[in-house]
């Protein structure tokens, strides 16, 4: 008896991998891992903080952290930069 299953062995695992070589020419950066320095290099779009300002609360008081759009904003900023290299 034939196995219906084994044509299709083939075909799912035929999926496109990133191999380690690509992956070091195409560094991507995780807004986790950016430096505070990094991230007050761009302008916060939710708060309106200027570049090297913390981010305020609806306050006026400073943040404890950076909003989350200001943080991707600088994560694409340093994939540019590493980009243009």
């Amino acid at each position: 008896m034939k196995s219906a299953a084994s044509p299709n062995v083939l075909r799912m695992s035929n999926i496109e991998q990133l191999r380690a070589v690509d992956a070091l020419h195409h560094p991507i950066v995780k807004a986790k891992n950016l430096t505070e320095k990094q991230i007050l290099a761009v302008p916060c779009t939710t708060c309106g903080a200027a570049v090297g300002e913390v981010c305020e609360l609806n306050t006026g008081s400073p943040r404890s952290e950076p909003h989350r759009d200001r943080k991707l904003s600088a994560a694409e900023a340093v994939e540019k930069e590493i980009g243009e290299r």
